[in-house]
């Protein structure tokens, strides 16, 4: 935690006693509902969204998962869900397949969360939120038309707009459970960009954070993964980079429930070391 004279936190604004931290000190603790969409997006418009040292994974180019997330979360004390406007959000998640020195990962440009402290957490860890909005089917756990059981037949569908335009939305009909071979949040190792731009004069290009991180999960607990057929569209949208990247045809879907751990990044490279010649490795 930064302290300094009397004010502390982890992130701003600071405070007396730290509470007012737009985000609070790790480790955070999420446990969410998912609802994952393969893809396949042209390989072009994918790798134009890469940064050095990633390439696209020679056999899944354009492969895509978008997922429509249910997320609750909070820190050890556990006192954020005793106050749940501060521990519940929904997210809405674009991962692509790629390769990192020859090992398989999961690279995220793209990603809209409902709530300040998901995108400052995410902003931290380096995933390039932007605030949404993201709804989710749920299952209330009884039976009823209005919950759909996690069972053969059932349909779970999300949704996902920024600035009043809809992004995306999809669907997954569970038939069966999942056998190894479902794309899962975290089923690889997940990739970010940690970029914070300078504000001093001449110094725009001049990123004071540019880093390749691997984000690392701990305590990592899944259940029953369900499986499906799948329906995607994506909007148009003026800004939006998601809109980059529509589907050329879709595969599965998969329903699940996880809960994980984050509490510290892995440092693949900084980027502030790369030459221009280097940028392009790609």
């Amino acid at each position: 935690m930064t302290q300094f004279a009397d004010a502390q936190g982890y992130m701003g604004p600071f405070s007396r006693d730290g509470t007012s931290s737009i985000a609070p000190t790790p480790p955070w603790h999420y446990a969410a509902d998912f609802v994952t969409i393969e893809y396949w997006s042209n390989p072009a418009a994918v790798q134009a969204l890469l940064p050095p040292g990633l390439a696209l994974h020679p056999d899944e180019q354009g492969l895509t998962t978008v997922s429509f997330v249910d997320w609750q979360a909070c820190t050890d004390t556990g006192g954020e869900l005793l106050d749940p406007i501060r521990a519940q959000y929904r997210e809405c998640i674009v991962l692509v397949s790629v390769v990192y020195e020859g090992i398989p990962m999961h690279y995220c440009p793209y990603i809209v969360v409902d709530q300040d402290t998901s995108m400052a957490r995410g902003w931290a860890l380096g995933y390039p939120k932007k605030l949404g909005s993201v709804w989710i089917t749920k299952s209330m756990g009884v039976p009823s038309i209005a919950s759909p059981a996690l069972a053969p037949g059932s349909v779970f569908a999300g949704t996902v707009a920024v600035k009043d335009r809809r992004l995306a939305e999809g669907s997954v009909q569970i038939a069966s459970k999942a056998d190894d071979s479902a794309v899962t949040f975290g089923s690889r190792p997940i990739v970010a960009l940690r970029h914070f731009p300078s504000m001093f004069e001449g110094r725009h290009d001049e990123p004071a954070v540019f880093e390749l991180v691997r984000l690392q999960a701990e305590n990592v607990i899944a259940g029953p993964v369900w499986e499906g057929s799948a329906n995607l569209s994506i909007l148009e949208s003026p800004t939006e980079t998601m809109s980059a990247l529509p589907p050329i045809r879709v595969g599965r879907g998969w329903r699940y429930s996880l809960a994980m751990t984050n509490r510290n990044n892995y440092l693949l490279r900084d980027l502030r070391d790369v030459g221009p010649g280097d940028a392009q490795e790609n």
